[in-house]
């Protein structure tokens, strides 16, 4: 657990690097806040598209070969990225964005590694570890990313970020290939021939068998729908802290690397220690609550150059940082525990790639609120669409205490 600590770590630091000045860069590219955001949204495509097959991948292949081809993929896309930034080319950053996500769809195989390696009572206290490791590369990419990045919106650069990234990921692939030992071993592996007609083992088949499943196919469409929410906030949250704040590329880094620490904290000390307890499904609920608390005090702050208004929106900010580091943590936790051993893999990638459906739609729509409603529609958006996860969850909870009082 140690060695994939580290390597998550260096991961998504490579992810939080071109964060801070990404959306300013593609409107100094000439793209409007909306076409930005889509921009932005193309990382989530790739990773809808991708995760569910590396999570496939390495139910047959095992974990670690899929890591190390997908961090040498993620250091080729962050150059690409660099060599937009180059030429100002904004079609080349919708590019290197676009790859920067299929590669990263290899959590869904992370994830598993996590849940191969610790017993079910552990799983939360085990994917807490991953989010702290995530939250500490968040940590410390977002706050380098916007000291590299610029000082102001129209000056920012993705040039450096953007190599450092590319540097990281080499790092990353690295320590995989000479330290991290497979989790899976080949006699768990998922085993098919050419001839296999079972239609589950396909990405299609995998849906359907899934979606059948009376407590998996709500926890799909839940994890489409919060990632559909939190992005209606986070995609805009540069564009609403320079409209509110006139904050640039550093700021905004430094404000990353804030929420980074709660997620880390709440992700690493909070969670793990707390689903025992009270079981994932009452975390889920009070993390709903607690970032729809967040967005809507967010949106009252208001708008002024003055110190004393930002500190402020903290606060709030805090609120959705601790709701989404709990809701992510105890989510994923949850459905590993649906699938059996040569189905996690595909189990987990499919519900992150619900989850980056969301992520695909909402930037763009985000970007429209914020350029036609003004700078505060995402929040009230975004906090609406918790409305139905928080009763999607109830009834599971429902549904999951049913179950168990049957099979007693």
């Amino acid at each position: 657990m140690a060695i994939l600590f580290f390597v998550i770590v260096f991961s998504s630091m490579g992810f939080g690097l071109v964060l801070p000045p990404f959306i300013f860069v593609a409107q100094n590219f000439g793209a409007s806040a909306m076409f930005a955001a889509f921009i932005v949204s193309t990382f989530a495509m790739g990773q809808f598209l991708a995760t569910p097959v590396w999570g496939r991948l390495s139910d047959r292949h095992g974990r670690k070969p899929i890591l190390i081809l997908t961090m040498l993929g993620s250091a080729a896309a962050y150059g690409l990225m660099a060599v937009a930034d180059m030429y100002s080319n904004v079609w080349l950053l919708l590019a290197s964005r676009f790859l920067t996500g299929l590669m990263a769809g290899n959590f869904a195989a992370a994830t598993a590694y996590v849940a191969d390696i610790t017993p079910p009572d552990k799983r939360a206290q085990g994917m807490g570890t991953v989010g702290g490791a995530v939250s500490l590369g968040f940590m410390a990419g977002p706050a380098l990313g916007g000291l590299l990045s610029g000082d102001t919106a129209a000056t920012a650069s993705l040039f450096w970020p953007s190599i450092v990234a590319v540097i990281a990921s080499l790092l990353t692939m690295l320590a995989i290939a000479l330290f991290l030992k497979e989790s899976l071993p080949a006699e768990k592996r998922l085993q098919e021939t050419a001839t296999d007609t079972d239609k589950s083992h396909t990405r299609a088949g995998s849906f359907r068998h899934i979606m059948r499943r009376p407590l998996l196919a709500p926890m799909v469409l839940m994890g489409f729908l919060v990632f559909f929410a939190m992005t209606n906030f986070e995609t805009t949250f540069p564009l609403w802290a320079d409209a509110g704040f006139r904050w640039g590329p550093q700021q905004v880094g430094f404000m990353f690397m804030y929420l980074g620490f709660v997620v880390m904290v709440t992700q690493l000390f909070i969670v793990g220690r707390l689903a025992p307890i009270f079981g994932e499904g009452r975390l889920l609920q009070f993390a709903v609550c607690s970032y729809i608390f967040g967005l809507l005090f967010m949106a009252t702050v208001p708008f002024s150059f003055e110190p004393a208004n930002w500190k402020i929106m903290v606060f709030g900010i805090t609120f959705t940082a601790l709701g989404g580091a709990m809701f992510n943590t105890a989510s994923t936790s949850w459905v590993s525990k649906q699938a059996g051993e040569q189905e996690r893999g595909a189990v987990l990638g499919l519900y992150q790639s619900a989850g980056w459906l969301g992520r695909s739609v909402g930037p763009t729509i985000s970007g429209l609120l914020f350029q036609t409603l003004g700078p505060n529609a995402p929040l009230f958006a975004g906090a609406a669409l918790m409305l139905p996860v928080l009763m999607i969850v109830t009834l599971l909870r429902r549904r999951h205490a049913a179950s168990e009082e049957v099979a007693a």
